[in-house]
């Protein structure tokens, strides 16, 4: 397994992660927790260490079940958690990045996981007046306490962190980014010159890089990608990204990879090389061929063919 060393100290960090929003039951279809949490030892034996989860995944069971999955192999773990997702009296989501909050939600999540210091403490989603030489003083505050060991963002525009980048302790930043989400890729690849490592979620789309879903695909009541916001799997776009599946079954079957999944997952690793690719695990047979992707590469050949043919489908 290929990895990364990040800023804040922190061990050589697996280039594939562990995505524990589906170990939260958060709207992901029908899941099965026991065979997720069995996932997690299945992970570790295949060199990923990295386990990216957040405090709003299952209003929290997401750490609980994670700290839960790991028991006496949290040692060889890299845990990453995040803040700032708050919900109302009527379960409306709203962000809140107050320092009082995040000491607040820092001392709650530590209690879940049942440890002392989280590896990687990120910013969910910006409150827009909060500001963020405030998140960061109030994060490098718990870093001197050693309740974190390092800090990153997700969903901040990367042109926004390039004044804050020379900070010791803000290791990373996260974004979603895959074959179908290319857009900030050229911000992504400037903002790695300085020195943080780029965590990408939705790193399959959602899944749809997986190869298992058909056009006529009926998604359960409690799964989102049902909903019209999830543009990927609906429409015109629909039948785009499925053209660019059957591009990536030629791809996985040119370099013997077993599916589509982990020729998708080795685009981003190849295309930026400060990259960890976070892929949501529902299953020890998933996280395990996933994992594949963390070794080899697909070559220039192959990456030049999917960028051109991506960018004209």
């Amino acid at each position: 397994m290929q990895t990364l060393q990040f800023r804040g100290g922190l061990p050589p960090v697996s280039r594939i992660g562990f995505g524990a929003e589906p170990l939260g039951g958060y709207e992901w279809g029908d899941v099965d927790q026991a065979e997720i949490e069995s996932a997690v030892g299945v992970a570790l034996d295949a060199g990923i260490n990295l386990f990216d989860t957040a405090d709003c995944y299952g209003d929290g069971e997401s750490e609980r079940r994670l700290s839960r999955a790991l028991g006496s192999r949290r040692s060889e773990a890299v845990i990453a958690s995040k803040f700032g997702v708050r919900f109302d009296s009527q379960n409306k989501a709203y962000y809140d990045n107050s320092v009082a909050y995040i000491e607040q939600a820092l001392d709650a999540s530590l209690a879940r996981l049942k440890i002392d210091c989280i590896d990687l403490y990120q910013l969910h989603w910006r409150d827009n007046h909060t500001p963020l030489d405030v998140v960061f003083d109030c994060l490098e505050s718990q870093r001197q306490e050693g309740k974190i060991r390092a800090y990153g963002v997700t969903n901040v525009e990367p042109q926004i962190l390039v004044p804050h980048a020379g900070r010791p302790g803000l290791a990373s930043f996260s974004l979603q980014y895959s074959l179908v989400h290319r857009e900030q890729e050229a911000a992504i690849r400037e903002l790695c010159t300085q020195g943080l490592a780029f965590l990408s979620y939705g790193s399959l789309g959602q899944g749809l890089l997986s190869g298992r879903y058909a056009a006529d695909h009926t998604w359960p009541e409690n799964d989102r990608r049902r909903r019209p916001q999830y543009e990927n799997f609906h429409g015109d776009k629909l039948a785009r990204n499925l053209a660019l599946v059957e591009r990536l079954n030629k791809v996985a079957a040119s370099r013997n990879y077993p599916a589509t999944s982990v020729a998708a997952l080795r685009f981003i690793l190849d295309s930026l090389p400060s990259s960890v690719a976070i892929v949501g695990v529902k299953s020890r047979a998933q996280i395990a061929q996933n994992a594949l992707a963390g070794t080899g590469s697909l070559g220039r050949e192959c990456l030049e063919m999917l960028i051109a043919e991506e960018a004209v489908s």
